[in-house]
Order: structure tokens, then C-alpha cells, then sequence
């Protein structure tokens, strides 16, 4: 963005896959795995999908799914190319979330990271 410094943002979804779809899953991702990174929209770069060996998180999810943003502004750009069903980043969003188990009580998380160095950080107490 024009007189905007580039940022650094990670973004993390944790999720898990519908009981049963796990190695599909795998298969789908090993098989898509360059698609993903090429179709990224400007701003956005697909990091990986990665299955999480030990966490201290109870609900988070069994997998998770990195995505590095420039700007704040790129979290909206990549949302409105989600929506584009004909782009291949829009039909590859909808193959990935039709392996997320839906249900209500199914473990996720969602974190927006930024790197401490553009962070703002005040001194506490």
C-alpha cells in the first residue's frame, strides 16, 4: 500500500478434519500443496498446513494452517478473493473447508500474530 510500511502478520487457524478424512486430507494438501502458494492473493503468502505433534492447547485443533500478510489491509484482500468461487484460490478455499469438521463442539482456534519488532509494545506495571 502506497505510504504504508509493509508489516509482517502470521495468521493461524487451528482446525480439525472430519472424523475419518484425515489421510484424504493429507492426500488433498500433498496434491495442492504449490496451488495454494501460487494463488495467494497480493499481500498474502500461503505458509503450509501443518499437523500439530504437542501443543499445550486443549481445543485448538489437530491441525493448523499459516498464511503471512503484509498489511492489516490484506487480511480484507484475501476474505473478498475467498469469495470469488471462478479464481483458484476461491475453488481451492472451498475444497479445504469441506474436510473441517463443522460441528459446534469441534476444536479450532484463530490467532493473528505480529511481529514484535512493528509490534506496539508498552512497558507494564
Amino acid at each position: 500500500m502506497e505510504g504504508f510500511a509493509s508489516m509482517n502478520f502470521i495468521e493461524e487457524w487451528g482446525f480439525n478434519v472430519k472424523v475419518g478424512q484425515e489421510e484424504a486430507f493429507q492426500q488433498w494438501v500433498t496434491a495442492n500443496e504449490e496451488r495454494l502458494k501460487q494463488s495467494s492473493p497480493k499481500g498474502s503468502e500461503y505458509v503450509g498446513i501443518y499437523a500439530v505433534i504437542y501443543t499445550t492447547e486443549k481445543h485448538s485443533g489437530q491441525f493448523r494452517l499459516l498464511v503471512r500478510h503484509d498489511t492489516y489491509a490484506d487480511l480484507d484482500t484475501a476474505a473478498a478473493a475467498g469469495k470469488d468461487a471462478k479464481s483458484e484460490y476461491g475453488r481451492l478455499s472451498r475444497e479445504f473447508i469441506k474436510f473441517i469438521d463443522p460441528a459446534s463442539t469441534a476444536d479450532w482456534s484463530r490467532s493473528l500474530l505480529k511481529s514484535i519488532v512493528e509490534a506496539t509494545v508498552f512497558k507494564s506495571g
